[in-house]
């Protein structure tokens, strides 16, 4: 094929793209204000004034451009010379700032790290209005005056294609006029520059300067001692105001950080190597307790044996096991239960800052948006909790902070184009929030055993409070039969009765719901391992079907396909079985069962979780015979080997062993295993209901095992003792207390 014709030519965009850029690169006025402020921040600026001027006059006719609202952006920087605003400034994207970066060079006079890096800034002005004026001067220079008329750039117009390319400015053919001025016309001293924004795009009302106020807040890292003390340090030497027709703006209903920082019911500070070593420390208000740790989040046994577990982790690293990308971070976080809050501590205003304020990241100092708005679970942390499991996860609403990271320390944690967010570059962003995430879940532990503690306290101050009832009900009584106020007495005592029948009632129904809550447990085991039993048994009759069909099978392939049939067949069919005496109809049944043969038939039950990968013993001088239902006994030993399953199951480089010794002096059943054990703090509230460790436990096996023992005159408590641990995890005790 011969070429006719050839040429080249450079792109030739037309004006309006400016309009567009800065209509969707910056998605936000609020945001576009923000950009402009962190410009001036890294012009060494110590103070900014943003003045909205003339706000009053909006929806006014017959205005002059200057009586119209307009806005001023007026900082002490160091200004821009002429040779800046024609090379720099009037070049969007420049690589200046970035050219600096990349030579290390990414620190300004007064040794702040360059925020700004593809000429945001200036698409952040054209979402403000149409006509802009710029004053700037740099020291030694006479101010420079910049005149831009967004207007030129094509206003709103029909469709491109609608309409004759010629009546559509190139980009090139519009002009922008500068002048140098001496003596200065705004900028009187040593240096600084101002922008004004005439023909305002949008209205600002009340709200829109409130939420620009907080955002402004947000922008200036609030004093945070617990931050200081992790050696970050940032300078408070900018100061931004903001300024509505001549009189400074100040929302005394805006809450600061530091007001919920000091209200703060839990405090866990600390920092993530590079590694993924994370060194914290943790408070509590109430109960009071803190302490220090160093734990390694990418060893799974590191954290099994402290009791905690990561589902952000094990998505995150367990597969590929490589390490973090995102490089090293700090962080405060501050956590509430909102549910039920303490209102000595929470006022409504309080909450609902909470409530407005995630977790924020800062970079140097400075906020990285849009972290931390209201909204923005960056976390997923909600998500988690509807989808995986809620108790693993701190809930969105009730945390608050901040993550430290520094360009130095995480350069492939990077702004997106749009400023809302980092860019994930080789994965660094994916690592950054399953650590962040990890370190919450840890947090959302140490908070769950403290909410347990609390509510161990309430519940024996509950109890004593019922028995003072009791005895003050009984001292009246008392007294009522001395005077013979037979009336009074027979009404006493009815309603008595009608209390008596109410916790009868009561009991029974809590009853119903753990023999339900049991139940539920074991049949979505059973139904589990039935559903990949019929998907064998299926893929055998598949192939059976195809072989007969084709008739190519052979005798002994045949027996072979029989044989696996019959074996899934019998195994559905047994686990059925385990599980039938656990039904209501099957529970009333009383009479003699044996321990020892129902550990077997728990143990065969869990026979496909055990394989080889487990050893199990069962240890006994004779059996242990007790007078119950079977369906009780096989609950609480189905909730204990699934605990000791799981926890054998997080200590990977240990032998996994499971032992069940009887000892029939004592009647007792000890059940130990090889995982990582109870934390000593954790013990007292091991059998409470919804207290789980497990990341996708329900907190209910062993608080149901403890209920059910109760009701059958058993108990069931944590070996302590050494010398009594068969193993060096978990040792459980049951006593079967016959009658």
């Amino acid at each position: 094929m011969a070429i006719v014709n050839k040429n080249s030519q450079p792109f030739k965009p037309y004006a309006r793209l400016m309009n567009i850029i800065g209509d969707q690169l910056i998605t936000d006025k609020k945001i576009a204000v923000i950009e402009v402020v962190k410009n001036s921040y890294d012009a060494d600026a110590e103070n900014v004034q943003i003045r909205f001027c003339n706000m009053n006059n909006y929806g006014k006719t017959y205005l002059t451009e200057k009586e119209r609202p307009y806005i001023e952006i007026e900082d002490d920087g160091d200004g821009m010379t002429l040779q800046i605003i024609t090379d720099v400034w009037l070049r969007p994207a420049t690589p200046s700032k970035f050219d600096k970066k990349k030579r290390k060079q990414n620190k300004t006079r007064k040794g702040r790290i360059i925020q700004g890096e593809k000429g945001i800034g200036r698409f952040a002005i054209h979402k403000l209005g149409e006509k802009i004026e710029v004053f700037t001067k740099a020291p030694g220079n006479d101010e420079i005056k910049l005149e831009m008329d967004f207007t030129e750039y094509n206003p709103e117009k029909a469709d491109l294609f609608n309409q004759p390319p010629t009546e559509y400015k190139l980009l090139e053919d519009v002009q922008n006029s500068w002048f140098v001025n001496s003596p200065a016309e705004e900028i009187h001293k040593e240096k600084g520059t101002l922008i004004r924004i005439y023909n305002l795009r949008e209205s600002w009302k009340e709200n829109d300067f409130k939420e620009l106020y907080k955002s402004i807040q947000r922008l200036i890292p609030p004093i945070d001692e617990n931050a200081e003390n992790l050696g970050i340090h940032f300078k408070q030497d900018f100061s931004v105001n903001i300024i509505r027709n001549k009189e400074i703006y100040s929302s005394e209903e805006v809450t600061t950080f530091k007001d919920v920082i000091e209200r703060a019911q839990y405090t866990m500070i600390g920092s993530v190597s590079k590694d993924g070593i994370l060194d914290f420390k943790y408070k509590s208000v109430s109960p009071s307790r803190k302490f220090e740790k160093e734990i390694n989040l990418l060893n799974k046994e590191q954290l099994a044996k402290n009791n905690y577990s990561s589902y952000a982790i094990e998505r995150g690293f367990s597969y590929d096991k490589h390490l973090p990308s995102c490089g090293s971070f700090s962080f405060t976080f501050y956590a509430f239960d909102l549910s039920k809050p303490d209102k000595t501590i929470l006022n409504k205003d309080i909450k609902a800052f909470i409530k407005d304020n995630f977790v924020f990241v800062l970079r140097d100092g400075v906020r990285v948006y849009p972290y931390g708005e209201k909204g923005i679970d960056w976390l997923n942390l909600d998500k988690l909790r509807a989808t995986y499991r809620a108790g693993q996860f701190i809930s969105y609403n009730d945390l608050t902070g901040f993550v430290y990271i520094s360009q130095n320390g995480n350069p492939l944690l990077r702004d997106s184009t749009n400023r809302q967010g980092i860019m994930d570059i080789d994965g660094a962003l994916d690592d950054f929030k399953n650590l962040v995430t990890a370190v919450t879940e840890i947090f959302n532990t140490e908070i769950k055993i403290d909410k347990n503690k609390l509510e161990i306290k309430r519940n024996a101050a509950f109890k004593d409070s019922n028995d003072l009832v009791l005895k003050s009900f009984n001292a009246l009584k008392s007294n009522l039969i001395k005077i013979d106020n037979r009336v009074t007495l027979e009404k006493a005592n009815k309603f008595l009765d009608t209390v008596k029948k109410h916790n009868t009632l009561m009991k029974g129904r809590m009853e119903t719901v753990e023999d339900l809550a049991g139940l539920g447990m074991a049949v979505e085991k059973a139904s589990h391992d039935a559903l990949t039993m019929l998907s064998k048994m299926k893929s055998n009759v598949k192939d059976f079907r195809i072989k007969a069909k084709n008739q190519d099978y052979k005798n002994n392939e045949l027996i072979v396909l029989l044989d696996e049939l019959d074996e899934n067949l019998y195994f559905i069919y047994d686990e059925m079985q385990i599980i039938q005496p656990l039904f209501k109809n099957q529970r009333k049944a009383i009479k003699d069962v044996s321990v020892y043969e129902s550990i077997e038939k728990v143990v065969k039950y869990y026979r496909r979780d055990i394989n080889d990968k487990i050893t199990v013993k069962i240890l006994k001088d004779k059996d242990i015979v007790i007078k119950t239902n079977t369906g009780l006994v096989l609950q609480i030993l189905i909730n204990l080997l699934d605990n000791a399953i799981y926890w054998v199951n997080k200590n990977e480089s240990k032998e996994k062993e499971i032992i069940f010794k009887l000892n029939t002096k004592s009647n007792t059943l000890i059940v130990s295993d090889s995982g990582p054990g109870i934390r000593e703090d954790v013990i007292p509230m091991i059998f409470n209901e919804f207290f789980s460790l497990k990341s996708d436990g329900r907190g209910l096996g062993l608080y149901i095992a403890k209920e059910i023992l109760l009701r059958i005159n058993g108990e069931i408590s944590v070996v302590q003792e050494e010398k009594r641990q068969l193993l060096s995890g978990a040792n459980f005790i049951v006593k079967f207390n016959q009658e």
